[in-house]
């Protein structure tokens, strides 16, 4: 006897009941709560993207009450972990660079670093990434740096300039396959790129005289990664920033600017959504 496909029901798959890794122990349920499941986040076990089990669901396995599991929850918010989407629950949102960058950030401050040393680091990480990048850049680098050099100097506006801008020093340090080295790059370069912004304003007469002004240095060090030459390259990048930040440091209000630990707090506190 057939049966009829219609009147037969398929129970929708059921969603595994969520299990801790281990029983909590005594102390702060809440912090033991959000160490697991960072844990698990930092491991992949919860794959960016992937939605946490429901407060009830989370309280239940833990044996503790909602306000505990909500504690934890905005704990992993405030780590950058996580992201509360009101009506639909909690997802997993980890990105690399934000997690350095908070602790980066904080570390600035604490240590109340100033622009200039921050810039110095910026300065050897850039000849370090140049170097790994003429020995391991992709011919997609290639030709990604000779499409970004012609944005800079084709830019419509101060936006699409310093986006170009930025684009370069994030593509080279890319292009050295070193993960790490990349992270701190883009960080530092992210800064950097927004001081140029601050100081240069809205002018496009500024920011065509200054982006000019290194046209020669940005084609030698596209020329040294090209040509696999990885000395030449770090030697290339190292004077490319050094005349960069000269050109910044030249700019009006920038010399009480460059050695103020309060001026670059505030700067972070702007370009906090990198």
């Amino acid at each position: 006897m057939k049966t009829d496909a219609s009147q037969t029901s398929i129970a929708p798959p059921q969603q595994a009941t969520w299990q801790p890794i281990r029983p909590l122990a005594r102390g702060n349920a809440a912090d033991q709560i959000l160490n697991e499941l960072r844990d698990r986040i930092l491991s992949g076990g919860l794959p960016r993207g992937s939605k946490l089990p429901t407060e009830k669901q989370l309280a239940e396995a833990y044996g503790v009450s909602g306000a505990t599991v909500r504690e934890a929850i905005r704990g992993l918010t405030t780590s950058r972990l996580i992201e509360v989407r009101h009506g639909s629950g909690a997802y997993v949102t980890a990105n690399t660079d934000q997690l350095i960058a908070v602790s980066l950030r904080s570390m600035i401050q604490l240590e109340q670093i100033g622009i200039t040393e921050l810039l110095g680091v910026l300065g050897a990480l850039n000849g370090y990434a140049a170097e790994l990048a003429a020995l391991n850049a992709t011919g997609e680098d290639l030709d990604y740096l000779d499409q970004v050099l012609e944005r800079i100097n084709t830019g419509s506006d101060p936006q699409a300039i310093s986006q170009a801008l930025a684009d370069f020093l994030n593509r080279i340090a890319t292009a050295s396959q070193n993960t790490l080295l990349a992270i701190l790059c883009r960080f530092l370069a992210n800064i950097h790129i927004s001081l140029a912004r601050q100081f240069l304003g809205d002018s496009m007469k500024q920011w065509r005289v200054t982006a000019k002004s290194l046209n020669e240095s940005r084609q030698l060090l596209v020329e040294r990664i090209k040509a696999r030459d990885p000395i030449g390259a770090r030697l290339a990048a190292e004077a490319y920033h050094q005349r960069a930040q000269k050109k910044i440091g030249a700019l009006p209000n920038a010399q009480n600017a460059m050695v103020s630990s309060e001026h670059l707090a505030r700067l972070m506190s702007v370009t906090s959504g990198f």
